[in-house]
């Protein structure tokens, strides 16, 4: 795992690998990886990969994709809330949205494959 310092990443020099060593030794770059993420250089002794475990990586992508959904759901809150604090909006009809053709697909749609209220929200 590494910490975060004021926006930056902060690890160990043992975390360092340049790309001459990563690519000799990528068995032990993978085996270290697993312990805690690699950051291999660049020539210009820049990082410009990092190797991680499988079990980090997807961890980070859930955690990526949980605050996603939680700044989306934060984002549609907020705009709601001011749309209900406007006294001057007004209500349009979802048909009017969507394009009366569009509308009228998905009736159709719906009326071929029907979902019943309890199986939608249950």
């Amino acid at each position: 795992m590494v910490a975060v310092v004021d926006d930056k990443l902060v690890f160990g020099r043992g975390q360092v690998l340049t790309s001459t060593q990563a690519s000799k030794n990528f068995g032990e770059a993978r085996r270290r990886a697993r312990k805690e993420p690699q950051f291999v250089s660049d020539r210009n002794n820049g990082i410009d990969t990092v190797i991680v475990s499988f079990d980090e990586f997807e961890a980070m992508a859930v955690e990526l994709e949980r605050l996603r959904e939680e700044r989306l759901y934060a984002t549609a809150a907020a705009r709601l809330a001011r749309g209900d604090a406007d006294p001057n909006r007004a209500g349009r009809l979802f048909a009017d949205v969507v394009g009366r053709d569009a509308f009228d697909a998905m009736v159709a749609a719906e009326a071929a494959d029907p979902v019943s209220d309890a199986e939608l929200f249950e």
